[in-house]
């Protein structure tokens, strides 16, 4: 017996946030040194939070696992769940998408997957809701949905980190941009009308909208000028054995 529509789409949003939920800093922190790493750093389970404790080979298998796992395969999985893995192509623009945007119910259930798939990354339910601040598990989801967006806010990215230091306000800068970007690539590359470009357009308003609230400690440290700058490594986890070699 074929399940309703309903219950797939709501089964496809849940296992977003589970799969979301997965708690990659925290597990490499205590598979590698043993440790929590929310008892450091920031006390997140992010990116920047896991380079400053744990290193460089960490940080790139949590930014790995956040970005290509839990953003890119749960968007796209859940495209081919409710079947609307469809490779279009632009004839205004030529530019070629690989997703639909003919089915207005469809397409909301996939960008709310992907929505919750960073919602799981920043309240994790397997960590008490404690988790990291979502940049890269929502370019994950980005890159599947929006790659020009997702282009241009990474070179944002890149160029504020590069002249502050700062990931955090790199962050709080970029994010909220995403749905300007959003609306003007699916209006003006994709060739969508106007009441199509919403559900996009929207998750991008709504992915900026968490972005500024995980970030609203930063805020207050950047203002204060206590901010932890990218690179800090003052607070790099070491056993007392290692130390003493």
């Amino acid at each position: 017996m074929a399940l309703p529509d309903w219950a797939i789409y709501l089964m496809v949003i849940i296992g977003s946030y589970l799969i979301g939920s997965f708690p990659t800093g925290y597990v490499l922190g205590k598979l590698l040194k043993k440790i929590d790493i929310r008892d450091f750093g920031s006390g997140n389970t992010g990116f920047s939070n896991v380079y400053r404790i744990l290193g460089t080979g960490s940080a790139i298998m949590t930014l790995v696992v956040d970005i290509v796992v839990k953003g890119g395969v749960v968007a796209w999985a859940a495209r081919l769940i409710i079947h609307y893995a469809v490779i279009v192509t632009q004839p205004e623009t030529k530019f070629v998408y690989t997703m639909g945007f003919t089915e207005p119910i469809p397409q909301a259930i996939v960008v709310i997957a992907g929505l919750m798939a960073v919602v799981g990354h920043n309240w994790p339910i397997f960590l008490k809701f404690q988790g990291g601040k979502g940049m890269a598990t929502t370019a994950g989801v980005f890159i599947n949905f929006v790659p020009v967006t997702a282009l241009v806010l990474v070179i944002v990215w890149f160029l504020v980190v590069f002249t502050t230091k700062y990931t955090s306000l790199a962050n709080i800068i970029t994010m909220p941009l995403s749905a300007i970007f959003i609306f003007l690539e699916t209006y003006f590359i994709m060739g969508l009308d106007l009441i199509t470009c919403i559900p996009l357009t929207v998750s991008g308003f709504v992915a900026g909208l968490f972005i500024i609230w995980s970030h609203r400690e930063n805020i207050q440290r950047l203002i204060s000028k206590t901010e932890r700058k990218f690179g800090d490594k003052s607070e790099r986890y070491q056993k007392e054995v290692e130390k003493t070699l």
